[in-house]
């Protein structure tokens, strides 16, 4: 059976028999980037609310730390934490790849060139789609955004000799687009409406040619790009909600017009939360100023001693070339004494910080120092709740997300169809890692042991569930300093073998 490539086509591999487990044939994931649970409304996404009210809404999703795309992306694909997947940010240093300046890790060529130096290994575990299509599945992944490579990026990219570029390395065969008639668009307009739609076009027309695959992922931009680009609850905001409701209802349409909507469990989850930037901060340049030798990118080949300040919005990652304890422990003390600090994360233990271990971002290449950036629940202009700090290109008034703000850390998962429960609010603690192992035991196939995620079978119509106590920990640490006393938190909340990460915040208090 032929195959052909990119993010924009359907993946095919020869039919094994594998024990069915679910009632479902196909299973449909539909990705809203950015999107936040509570904006389910009648009015904003009248599709998205009807299709949780017949399904099951679960009230208490998280996402994985850092609250990021890419990080979330590969959470959902192979149902592990960042430190079993190795990607635990959007932007990496990685000096193997580029030993100048952080990398994209949905690019690509970072892709490309991290599998050419791991021997197909950029991502340490396989994917849904890996897996399904191992057990002779076929599946179908569509993305506006690169980061849906990262669900099938060993067959993205392969050679076509018929297919053509739709846009953003996603190709289609030629043949099959010429009777789309897809809306004319520029890359990332805001809303990114009709790139959204022609995505979703590709998908269920010429994707589906050959009939709906076991599994099919699209990936949309919105409301993300409007919440960056004009913040939560502005006119642009709730345009790009009613895009990715329109794109919901496109797909429910076509599945009910090829028969098989009664045999498709649907999924509509986003990667992350959002909030608003209160305040935009350059920690590269406060290093600086501090006498760190911290940068941005390297204009020469780094020595022992240097920094490179990597950002992820909420986020930021410090790496310490040669990793000396002492200026690690120095960098952690001039941060404790910042307003814009939340949590600290180090990869060895130190005072007043957790460690990257207990977040679950210790990765092979993971930085000395994580800082979350703190948050509060401040409203914005529109009466939107949750403002934060950031390191990036997004200033104050504008949307972003990666820290631990429960604003960040709560995203949207609700589901339909005949393995679920319907008219069902599912209150128990549910996160991305769950997707790949419901999936995979919706289909019949069996998921590997490494999957961090556990199976939502109290939301599920043929499950005998029995539930186990809901562990809420907060852990705490502190530190004197000269002037100030650090604090900071991180509540954990775990439940039927999955760990769940809720909040942290931090602050210094001046000593009386």
């Amino acid at each position: 059976m032929r195959r052909f490539s990119a993010l924009l086509t359907i993946f095919c591999s020869t039919t094994v028999a594998a024990f069915a487990t679910g009632k479902a044939e196909h299973v449909v994931v539909i990705v809203w980037d950015g999107m936040r649970p509570d904006f389910v409304t009648e009015s904003n996404t009248p599709t998205l609310y009807q299709l949780a009210r017949d399904g099951v809404f679960f009230q208490n999703h998280h996402p994985v730390y850092p609250s990021a795309t890419e990080v979330n992306a590969t959470a959902m694909a192979t149902g592990a934490y960042p430190n079993r997947s190795s990607l635990m940010g959007n932007h990496e240093y990685r000096p193997r790849i580029d030993p100048l300046k952080r990398v994209d890790t949905q690019s690509l060529d970072v892709v490309r060139k991290g599998d050419e130096l791991t021997h197909n290994h950029y991502l340490l575990l396989p994917t849904i789609a890996e897996i399904l299509q191992r057990a002779g599945k076929r599946t179908a992944i569509a993305g506006t955004k690169p980061v849906a490579l990262l669900h099938d990026r060993l067959e993205a990219g392969r050679a076509c000799d018929d297919c053509v570029d739709l846009f953003a390395h996603r190709t289609v065969p030629a043949a099959a687009l010429e009777r789309l008639k897809l809306p004319a668009f520029t890359p990332q307009e805001n809303p990114n409406v009709r790139q959204d739609e022609a995505t979703t076009q590709a998908l269920i027309g010429p994707m589906w040619d050959n009939g709906v695959p076991a599994f099919s992922l699209l990936w949309l931009s919105e409301p993300d790009f409007a919440q960056h680009a004009s913040g939560l609850g502005s006119t642009a905001d709730l345009k790009a909600l009613k895009s990715s409701d329109d794109n919901v209802s496109r797909v429910l349409k076509e599945l009910t017009a090829r028969g098989v909507r009664d045999k498709t469990d649907v999924f509509v989850i986003s990667d992350h939360g959002f909030s608003t930037v209160s305040r935009s901060v350059d920690v590269a340049a406060k290093l600086k100023l501090a006498g760190f030798d911290a940068v941005r990118e390297f204009e020469q080949p780094p020595t022992n001693g240097d920094i490179i300040a990597v950002e992820n919005s909420g986020t930021e990652f410090l790496y310490v070339i040669g990793h000396d304890p002492k200026l690690v422990q120095k960098l952690v003390t001039f941060l404790q004494a910042q307003d814009y600090t939340g949590v600290i994360f180090t990869r060895q233990p130190m005072e007043g910080t957790f460690t990257l271990d207990q977040v679950r971002i210790n990765t092979p290449e993971a930085p000395d120092i994580v800082v979350a950036f703190r948050w509060t629940d401040e409203k914005n202009d529109a009466g939107i709740p949750g403002s934060i700090n950031s390191d990036g290109r997004y200033g104050a008034g504008r949307g972003t997300h990666g820290t631990l703000s429960p604003f960040d850390m709560r995203n949207t998962l609700v589901v339909s169809g005949p393995d679920f429960r319907h008219h069902w609010i599912d209150e128990l603690p549910s996160g991305n890692p769950d997707l790949a192992p419901t999936i995979l035991h919706v289909l019949g196939v069996a998921a590997p042991d490494h999957m961090d995620g556990r199976v939502l079978s109290e939301a599920m119509t043929a499950e005998t569930t029995t539930l186990t106590p809901i562990e809420v920990n907060t852990l705490q640490a502190s530190c004197d300093l000269s002037n100030v006393v650090w604090r900071q938190y991180l509540r954990v909340t775990q439940f039927s073998g999955a760990t769940y990460f809720d909040e942290g915040n931090g602050s210094a208090t001046p000593k009386k």
